[in-house]
């Protein structure tokens, strides 16, 4: 998947500013699978699972383990180096308390696979 290229969105007042990052036509990470992007040096796991698109930081916070080649089931990945169980959904722990994953909006926009990042600093 690639190249990459961020597309700024503003949303309302309220909410944060994302920059919409266009990876791969839709059809391109078949149902079951994931993979690793990387942005801007930042390592991403990309899931598609039958509740949809998911994306977590690309590397378990205990060892650094890829998440991606991680097993996935019932809404999780579970780290393949030891073990460690993260909600796909919320990035949350699951088998005991402990550091979060980050997570990021996925979404299907006109066809391609678009994955929501933080807005770059503009000033």
């Amino acid at each position: 998947m690639g190249p990459y290229r961020r597309v700024p969105l503003v949303l309302p007042a309220s909410a944060h500013v994302i920059d919409w990052v266009r990876l791969a036509p839709a059809g391109a990470l078949p149902l079951n699978e994931s993979v690793t992007v990387e942005i801007d040096g930042d390592r991403i796991a990309l899931f598609h699972t039958e509740h949809g698109y998911h994306a977590l930081a690309g590397s378990c916070p205990h060892m650094g383990g890829p998440l991606s080649e991680g097993s996935v089931g019932d809404g999780a990945v579970t780290c393949p180096l030891h073990g460690w169980r993260y909600d796909l959904s919320t990035g949350q722990r699951l088998d005991r308390r402990g550091q979060p994953v980050p997570t990021y909006p996925v979404e299907v926009r006109q066809g391609w696979l678009c994955l929501g990042l933080p807005a770059q600093d503009r000033s």
